[in-house]
């Protein structure tokens, strides 16, 4: 394939010989097989002008992905080989971003400054698909999730609830609220599926609280949620660590007489056995920074 893409670059045999460091007629010999296994030409030749079929065009994209993807995947191959020059693949959802994550990353890359660590947002059920997969190595989810055979998931934060409001609300200038007093206004909240305990909680608590909220919009992303509120599209439940994206437009109110469960709970998620030794140490890491941060 990588003789191929020379020839298609080169649009001449000679210099693609020449480029690849070997002679010509092998070179000529494994693209007619090349030709032959897969029943097509690649091809058209004169004997001025070589220039790719329309099957060669395509062939050519194709693989050229294809060889970067090799190229990426013995790269990701011998980090992982090697405790010292591993990359990490971490998952989370945004309320880790607050507050968490950002200090355990600073934390673990003063220890650890030759690993890698690939990150990537995600709802907790699509981070339980890869955890189990083993595709991802750690996860910062909310809880509670559904046991996986082999899969650890401990709790490590919880941060208290507030009220992301329109500046310009009422609601703004209270020193507090209740979620009675949030019954005649429009909700902006994430999908269920995206965390279906804590929508499934938010939504009992305001049962409870005597009224079903009105769901104007929902959103995945935080500062999305808070951007809609700023909008003046509904207010938002909130993690309290929240107030350090400084949304203008926004103000963030205490919830008070929420019901304990409310609370925004973060966790990890990771497969201990045959754990890595970058990745254990990210998981300690985690876990004294969450506690230092209760």
């Amino acid at each position: 394939m990588r003789q191929f893409v020379a020839v298609a670059e080169e649009l001449h045999f000679g210099r693609a010989a020449a480029r690849l460091v070997m002679a010509q007629p092998p070179l000529s010999q494994a693209i007619r097989r090349l030709e032959a296994q897969l029943g097509f030409p690649l091809f058209e030749r004169t004997q001025r002008v070589v220039s790719l079929t329309p099957a060669g065009r395509v062939f050519l994209e194709e693989a050229r992905r294809t060889l970067a993807q090799g190229d990426e995947a013995v790269r990701l191959a011998r980090r992982a080989a090697s405790d010292e020059l591993a990359e990490l693949s971490v998952t989370f959802v945004s309320a880790a971003l607050y507050r968490v994550l950002p200090a355990a990353i600073r934390r673990f890359q003063e220890a650890w400054p030759e690993v890698a660590i690939r990150l990537d947002e995600r709802p907790t059920d699509a981070q339980l698909s890869d955890l189990a997969t083993g595709t991802v190595d750690l996860g910062f989810l909310h809880p509670p999730v559904e046991e996986i055979d082999g899969l650890t998931i401990e709790l490590i934060h919880r941060d208290q609830v507030a009220i992301a409001v329109p500046a310009a609300s009422p609601l703004a200038s209270a020193g507090q609220c209740r979620l009675t007093d949030l019954a005649e206004h429009a909700f902006i909240l994430f999908p269920h599926r995206q965390g279906p305990a804590l929508h499934t909680r938010i939504m009992q608590a305001c049962r409870r609280a005597g009224f079903l909220p009105r769901i104007a919009q929902e959103a995945r992303q935080m500062h999305t949620i808070l951007s809609l509120v700023a909008a003046g599209l509904g207010l938002a439940l909130v993690p309290s660590g929240a107030r350090t994206m400084n949304v203008e437009g926004v103000a963030f109110v205490p919830l008070v007489e929420g019901p304990d469960d409310l609370a925004w709970e973060l966790a990890i998620a990771w497969r201990p056995r045959g754990a890595r030794r970058a990745l254990r140490h990210f998981v300690e890491t985690a876990r004294a920074t969450a506690s230092e941060l209760r």
